[in-house]
């Protein structure tokens, strides 16, 4: 019986043992995987932060630049060029005038069959057809402008749907440049600051080597 008894508690603490062992073994698996995921977080957060900021160097260097030309060539160095503004003027009047020329021989042909056929069309109907081919042509000449090709090397295509895309995406930049010029301004000031402070190092440096 004795011996019995020892038996069960050897097994008893040989199986609590290979719990334990199988417990510890889980709980490092758990923790090597947290820290592996929390390793790849700080990863990718290193990366967009590096991203945005030079991202946030490049907008700086472009306004500066942008700055630069209109300080030397005057207002005109902002200006849409001649071909290109004539391109898209164009496009625009195409589309919306084959609008409006529709919405006009719309009516004209409401008048022509109240005329020569005695047929009525409903005001109402007049009014609706009116209003939606004057905002068709807000809206094509809008198009227009808006699919013709901005750079004056490039025709663009005859629809124009690249070209739409590339230029509602230049112009969502304008905008968010536009709201951040008090930064860029700052930035810009700051960088001149610093510029100024490592020319001057650099000359006190000469000076003490030159003695």
């Amino acid at each position: 019986k004795k011996d019995a008894k020892k038996g069960a508690a050897t097994s008893e603490d040989a199986s609590e043992s290979d719990g334990e062992s199988s417990g510890k073994i889980v709980k490092d698996k758990r923790t090597g995987e947290s820290a592996a995921i929390t390793n790849t977080k700080l990863n990718d957060l290193r990366e967009k932060t590096l991203a945005r900021r030079v991202q946030r160097e490049a907008d700086i260097d472009e306004y500066e630049k942008g700055r630069a030309m209109i300080a030397k060539y005057g207002p005109k160095a902002g200006v849409m060029p001649e071909k290109v503004a004539k391109r898209t003027a164009k496009r625009g009047f195409v589309i919306g005038g084959a609008f409006y020329g529709i919405m006009i021989a719309a009516f004209a042909g409401g008048i022509f069959l109240y005329r020569t056929q005695d047929l009525i069309i409903a005001p109402t109907m007049m009014a609706f057809l009116t209003l939606f081919f004057l905002a068709a042509t807000v809206l094509g000449s809008g198009y227009g402008l808006m699919s013709a090709s901005w750079d004056k090397d490039n025709e663009g295509s005859l629809l124009g749907w690249d070209e739409f895309g590339d230029n509602v995406k230049v112009l969502g930049d304008g905008f968010r440049k536009a709201t951040l010029q008090p930064e860029f301004e700052k930035a810009i000031d700051q960088r001149n600051d610093r510029r100024k402070l490592l020319a001057a190092k650099e000359e006190k440096k000469r000076e003490l080597l030159a003695e």
